[in-house]
Order: C-alpha cells, then structure tokens, then sequence
C-alpha cells in the first residue's frame, strides 16, 4: 500500500519549498525551444527575416516565431511552441517586386526555404535546402527527399556521399543553388508549396541546364512559366458534362427540363447549364490541333491531338488504324522511370508482340511519341489519375458497337478504347495512380496496386483498385497482371 500523506505534511511539505504562495514560479513557466542556424544563398540579402513556418504555407505570416539574421546570416529563433523544430524553416527574401503595382509602396517576398530537421543548431536554408523542403511539401520524408535530388544530380555526373542536407554548400552545387533562388524569386502565384513541390521534381527535366552553370534570367523566367501552368492543369477543373434530368414521371429517359420534384441535380449547375445555354459546349472547352499543334476549325475531319483549354493540357488523339501504333485498343505494360519496372509476362501479352515491334511499355510509347513530336510536343506522359477523371464526360450519349456510352466527349475523342474483359470496370486506360495505402495479405512480392477508372457505360467514373506486377515479381510463379492502352498528355505552351 503506498503511504498516505496527511494534510499536515503536505503543508509542510509545500511550506519547505515556498509552496503555493511563493514567489519561484518557474515550475509553472511554459518551456522555450530555440532552433538556429544560418543563411548560406547567394545573391541575396543575408539580413534576411527568418521564421518557422507553423502553418506550413510558405509563407512567413504575422505571429510567426521569427528573427532577423545578422550580417553572417546567422538566425536564432526562440518559441514556447515545439513545432518550430520540426516545420520548415523560411528566409524572406526581397524580389524588388512590387507587391501592389498602383502604390508600388512595397515589395513583393519570396521564401527560400529549408526542412524541419528536429535540430536546435545548426540548420542551413539556401536554394539547395529548398529543393529538399520542396519535395517534404509534397509528402516525402526528409531521407526519401535526399534519395530523389540524389537521382537528379547523378544524372548530370554528381555524386553526394551522405545527407544533401549536411553539404548543401558544395561547390559542385553552386550553379543548381543559385539557379534555384533565381527561380523562386520570380514565382507569381500564392501556391507556394505547390509550386516549390513542382520545382524539385523538375528542375533536371527543364530545357535549360540548372546543374551546369547559372542561367539566364529569361531560361529562369521561361521554365518558372512552365511551372506555372503546371499548377494551372493542376488545379483547374472542367464540369461533368450532365445537362439532363432525372424525371419521376419517365425514369426510363432523362429530360432536358428541370425537375421540381427533384431539386438540386447536377445539370442546374456550373459550366454545364451556363454553357449549354450560350451554346458553347456542355462543361468543356476543347480544340482541335493538327499534327504540328495548330488549332483548326471546330469541325475539322482530321486531327492529331485535342487541347483543353480550360486546363491548358493537350491530349493525345487515337487511331481506328490496327496498324498504327497510336491504336486505341494497343495494349502495353506499365513502365514508370524510377517507380515500375515492367513486369515479363506483362510485356509477353502486349500488342508489339504480335505486331512486331518494340513498342511494348508505357515508357517506350511515351519515348515514341516524343520522338514524332507529335503537335510539335516533345514532354508527352502518362496522366495523372485526376487528370485523366477530370477529362471524363458524364453526359455522353454516343454508344460504341457495343452500346455502352462513351466516357470522354466523342465529339473530339471519336475512337476510344473498348477496354478489356477481366477487370473490375470496362475502358480503361493506364494513368500514373500508384498507391501504397492499400494492403492484403495475398498480395505478391513485388506488386502493388493501382488505381484504374472505368470509362464505358456504367461503369464511368467507378475506381477499381487493382494489383499490378512489377519487373521484381517472381515470374516463374505467378501469371501476367494486366495490361491496358495508354493516352497520353502535354502541357500547352511547353
């Protein structure tokens, strides 16, 4: 039994060390966490605003932890709020921008920026720290962060024993850094998260050298607009393309009337019911492009690739033609630079097998069609899973010779695939949408699973998970995966 203090003592006990009524107070006194470190970019103030970014927007907001750096570039910042260790950490840097362009009273910041690294001294913020916190914005760990920039410095012949994080000043750095700052300095957009992710993922696929040498403030500019509208595809959205309702009095047909038995349907809004009305289209806005990415007349008979000009992407268009390798129905097997290795018995069941050929993954397609410059486009890809969705058509009506309706608007996309019969849904087509947050203990060593979209009839818009085989599967004891056509996607203006 554990011994019971009587009121007596525990006064007397309290009495001994000052007790309530004393005047120590530091028992009851929050703690103070400190993180420090130093500003180490080039070509920029070292005087520079630092603060640790607790809301995680990139930006340094008003109430803040924060401390201006000395002349060094040296900043200490102080917090009772822990998290300061472990959000990024973010120097204000001046663009020489103004911020309001009709007072031109101030100016406009950029941050460079540098991962939370749970350490209370010694943390560096320069344009190589950025590309770091850049890809931690976009979910990575710091260590799987350090693997990725590794990968895109070994491309161009540079080679980092240990952390990036503990050698962000090397010299063979010194151009990549600088051409970092650069670019950050002439973001336009808000999404600074968004657009910091973007940049460490593709500062290595950029027309211009970011490795070798410092650019010019035009190659900076220009691949900045790219990016730009990569965030542009990224966040615009088209409509579903319903413009009818469900009526109760005829639940065989849809009409063309609003229901008042049924209020709220989804063709009462958006740019489905505003355009229909104006005649310009039923939640889309596409163009027709010949084959070197002109755009021609809305009822052209030909041509070789449709842009959406909401979202500024370019897609591919498909051939009727067995012979061509731009087939609707040519089957492959998914390849992923860096991510999927293709799976034998996957590439044994793809269409060049039988036609001839070596066009037999999705990453030898993608290579193809980039050496046709298809539309006068050399940056053609598999789409995203939400790019792919958002080009869906929910208000098709055309049917295939199977009946089932179309899934994107036929009109511009007259020859889609028919899919294949032993999935879960019909008409699908390979998107980049590996997953990992999906688990069963059945699955093979070496798969993993995917997300396919159904595109015909009934099955628009239904998501299947699927288990798709790698090129490090067992193939002595296991069948083929699957294998689906692919259509593939550019960025206007790239």
């Amino acid at each position: 039994m554990k011994p019971q203090l009587t009121i007596l003592a525990i006064s007397l006990a309290l009495a001994g060390c000052g007790g309530s009524g004393g005047s120590d107070t530091s028992a009851s006194a929050a703690p103070t966490y400190t993180v420090s470190g130093t500003i180490t970019a080039q070509n920029i103030d070292l005087q520079s605003q630092v603060c640790a970014d607790i809301n995680q927007n990139y930006m340094c907001d008003s109430g803040e932890p924060s401390s201006a750096a000395n002349a060094n570039g040296e900043f200490s910042i102080t917090s009772t709020k822990k998290s300061i260790l472990s959000v990024p950490l973010l120097a204000q840097v001046d663009t020489g921008i103004a911020a309001n362009s009709t007072s031109g009273s101030a100016s406009y910041y950029a941050y460079i920026a540098a991962p939370g690294l749970q350490k209370n001294a010694g943390n560096e913020i320069n344009g190589i720290s950025s590309l770091l916190a850049g890809y931690v914005a976009d979910g990575l760990t710091v260590a799987e962060a350090n693997s990725k920039l590794k990968a895109q410095l070994a491309k161009s012949g540079i080679s980092i024993s240990g952390d990036i994080q503990d050698d962000l000043s090397a010299s063979e750095l010194a151009s990549l850094e600088q051409n970092i700052v650069s670019t950050i300095k002439v973001f336009k957009h808000s999404n600074r998260a968004f657009m910091l992710a973007q940049l460490s993922a593709k500062f290595d696929k950029s027309a211009a050298d970011y490795v070798n040498g410092v650019l010019t403030n035009e190659e900076v500019v220009a691949f900045a607009n790219f990016l730009e509208g990569e965030l542009k595809a990224a966040t615009a959205l088209n409509d579903t393309g319903v413009i009818r309702y469900f009526s109760d009095i005829d639940d065989t047909q849809d009409v063309v009337e609003p229901q008042s038995s049924f209020p709220g349907q989804d063709a009462e809004y958006g740019f489905d019911k505003t355009e229909l009305n104006t005649n310009t289209g039923n939640g889309f806005q596409f163009a027709k492009l010949d084959a070197n990415g002109q755009v021609l007349a809305d009822d052209a008979a030909q041509w070789s690739c449709v842009l959406d000009q909401r979202t500024g992407l370019i897609w591919e268009s498909k051939t009727d033609d067995e012979n061509s390798i731009q087939h609707k129905d040519r089957l492959l097997a998914l390849e992923l630079p860096g991510v999927v290795t293709p799976y034998d018995q996957d590439v044994d069941l793809a269409t060049c097998k039988t036609k001839g050929d070596q066009i037999c993954t999705t990453q030898d397609y993608v290579e193809h069609i980039n050496s046709i410059n298809l539309c006068g486009k050399s940056d053609w890809r598999l789409p995203t899973f939400h790019e792919f969705y958002n080009l869906l058509d929910f208000g098709e009506t055309e049917t295939n010779s199977d009946g089932k309706a179309y899934g994107l608007t036929y009109k511009y996309f007259p020859h889609q695939t028919a899919g294949i019969d032993y999935t879960s849904y019909i008409g699908s087509v390979w998107n980049q949408s590996i997953i990992y947050n999906q688990y069963s203990n059945t699955a093979v060593d070496g798969g993993f699973y995917y997300n396919e979209i159904g595109t015909l009839g009934g099955d628009r818009g239904y998501i299947s998970s699927l288990e798709i085989y790698s090129g490090d599967v067992d193939s002595s004891d296991n069948y083929d995966s699957y294998q689906f056509p692919a259509r593939l996607v550019s960025l206007q203006g790239k």
